[in-house]
């Protein structure tokens, strides 16, 4: 992502930085095992709820707050009935 700023006609621009979650999770077991893509994403979403937290700018917090909530709805329907996800604070 590129930001940039015009003023008095001139450009100022920064290239924003990425931040790369580590995707070695402990897996549980033993038991259901069989699920490590399943485990990756919890563990972005994990680190999403963190960064949200952090957001300076209430508008911007509560669109990752409602984009945490539906992809934490999505990952439940994924995983199916006999798995329980449950985001931190609740």
């Amino acid at each position: 992502m590129t930001i940039c700023f015009t003023i008095n006609k001139i450009r100022h621009c920064y290239t924003i930085p990425v931040f790369v979650v580590p995707m070695t999770p402990h897996l549980p077991g033993p038991g259901p095992v069989n699920y490590p893509q399943l485990i990756e994403d919890a563990v972005l979403l994990a680190s999403m709820q963190v960064f949200t937290s952090k957001a300076s700018d209430a508008g911007v917090s509560k669109a990752l707050r409602g984009g945490l909530d539906a992809a934490i709805k999505a990952l439940q329907a994924r995983a199916g009935e006999n798995v329980t996800i449950q985001a931190e604070g609740e």
